[in-house]
């Protein structure tokens, strides 16, 4: 092969029908149509000409007039491609000497070798991309994890677990995963740059094998965060370890509340809205989910709704906007008009732009179930299950949903199992496992579940708390978490009954809440 991918036009051809003929590379015919196109004029010496225009008429079958400003499917069907790519190589295209890309900006493919095998002793230290320009992403860089187990060991279990974590880290869609591919021959000093990287080692003993994984920071070389994982050879599912363990760490790092976005929101938190790139807005509507005042809600709202002018085609930005736009209307946490129609809008928008986007579908599953379309809402929450049903990234607000859209034993399940393994669950998801005790009308365990409600901001805490406190007769404690009810909503009375009713649809179960709310001292209008 040559020095220069680029000028060989028969690897390039090979390398091309190699990915689109591997089932790991996740493209409609009409995506594979696309990354054909552009190659075969790169190839013919027409890169000047691959423009939007160009592949809107020539893949899409758009007419003479068209317009990207007003059809933005070059580039909507652009990222998905990227995506699919990037999946090929993560997943199937480890090994392959050549690298096919569509960078971010233009529709022009670039071509690279990929790195060979590190050595054995890997470097302390990487580069990391300093990324100022708008819509920048945060990276991971994994290296491969080593094999310190005496002799030579189970190499095969160091590969499995990097590749497990490199394929669940990939589900989470704010984050960039680069990685070292392995190699036989081939040594390249410079590694992909990343701002965060993760290594790992696991060590073999006669009985036990032990998971070691380090988070870095390599914008000041810190350890953000380290931990290990240990399970018994002789009894454990080796295989199912690795995939859980490979999720505990991916949610630890990657979640919303992950430490990842914990280190990026205290470095643009006094950023000016205008010059936040895309994600640094989304880390506004992180912190949001983790307080719940107006205060953070408006700030969320103000900053996601630049990012949708600023980058249109972003499913994420339009899932977060609709879930704001629906919180807001069915908790009335401010003044600001955020019709449920808009929320309903901007979800179906989400979807639309990425079908396979889970975040997507869990908001259209939850304004569904804000606007009473609970048929509706229940197939689109078993949709966002069935895209990725192992993984923990919206595995409690999937449980959540199912629940509060009629699918209680399922539901309560998916909650449990997720509040167990993810230490960075949503705190409100608990609010269900509540509800399903008082619809069976347990009262001391619907209290005990209330003990994990911990949102002193939001008037949902309360409100389960003074319930179930009244139906079991603890009147005096009950009154103190009606009057913070009033505190945090002091039209509550009034407005009471419609907030229970935009989440809670089972009558009988409204009523209950109600009833217990009114033993408590709290008698609704």
């Amino acid at each position: 092969m040559k020095d220069n991918p680029a000028s060989d036009p028969k690897a390039i051809k090979e390398q091309l029908q190699r990915i689109l003929s591997s089932p790991e590379f996740k493209a409609t015919a009409r995506q594979k149509k696309f990354l054909q196109f552009v190659i075969v004029e790169f190839l013919e010496g027409r890169s000047s000409e691959i423009k939007a225009y160009t592949v809107a008429t020539h893949v899409f079958g758009r007419g003479a007039k068209f317009d990207p400003r007003s059809d933005p499917i070059v580039s909507i069907e652009a990222k998905r491609i990227r995506r699919a790519i990037e999946r090929y190589y993560l997943v199937a295209g480890r090994q392959d000497r050549l690298r096919i890309d569509i960078p971010i900006g233009s529709y022009v493919p670039t071509f690279h070798f990929q790195a060979g095998k590190e050595p054995d002793c890997l470097p302390q230290t990487t580069e990391f991309i300093n990324d100022e320009t708008e819509g920048a992403w945060p990276s991971v860089l994994i290296r491969p994890f080593q094999n310190f187990s005496e002799g030579i060991g189970p190499n095969f279990i160091a590969e499995g677990i990097t590749t497990e974590l490199a394929i669940e880290l990939s589900r989470y869609q704010d984050i960039r995963v680069l990685m070292k591919p392995p190699g036989e021959k081939v040594q390249i000093p410079e590694e992909p740059k990343a701002r965060f990287s993760i290594d790992g080692h696991v060590r073999c003993g006669t009985y036990d094998l032990h998971v070691a994984v380090q988070l870095f920071d390599q914008k000041n070389r810190r350890q953000v965060w380290g931990d290990i994982y240990t399970c018994n050879l002789k009894s454990d599912d080796l295989i199912a370890f690795q995939r859980e363990v490979a999720q505990i760490i991916s949610a630890k790092i990657a979640q919303e509340q992950g430490y990842i976005s914990q280190t990026l929101s205290l470095e643009s938190q006094n950023k000016p809205l205008e010059d936040m790139a895309t994600y640094e807005a989304i880390l506004k509507y992180y912190k949001h989910d983790a307080t719940f005042t107006p205060e953070t809600l408006i700030d969320a709202l103000t900053a996601m709704e630049k990012a949708a002018i600023r980058e249109p085609e972003c499913s994420q930005v339009w899932a977060i906007l609709s879930r704001l736009y629906c919180e807001n209307y069915s908790l009335e946490t401010t003044n600001r008009h955020t019709p449920i129609e808009k929320a309903i809008e901007f979800a179906e928008r989400a979807v639309w732009l990425d079908p396979s986007s889970q975040r997507a579908r869990v908001v259209l599953a939850m304004v569904r179930l804000v606007n009473d379309q609970l048929a509706e809402g229940l197939v689109e929450i078993r949709n966002a299950l069935a895209l990725n049903p192992q993984s923990l990234i919206f595995l409690d607000l999937i449980g959540w949903l199912m629940a509060h859209l009629g699918d209680w034993d399922q539901g309560v399940s998916l909650v449990n199992k997720a509040t167990a393994l993810n230490p960075y669950h949503r705190f409100y998801v608990h609010c269900a496992l509540c509800a399903d005790q008082l619809r069976k009308k347990d009262y001391e365990n619907a209290y005990r579940k209330t003990l994990n409600l911990r949102a002193p901001t939001l008037f949902w805490d309360p409100i389960y708390k003074a319930s179930t406190l009244g139906h079991l007769g603890r009147c005096k404690e009950g009154r103190r978490y009606a009057k913070a009810i009033l505190r945090l909503k002091p039209d509550f009375l009034t407005r009471g009954r419609v907030l229970i009713k935009y989440w809670i649809k089972p009558a009988e179960l409204v009523e209950s809440i109600i009833e217990g709310l009114k033993k408590a001292g709290l008698e609704l209008k």
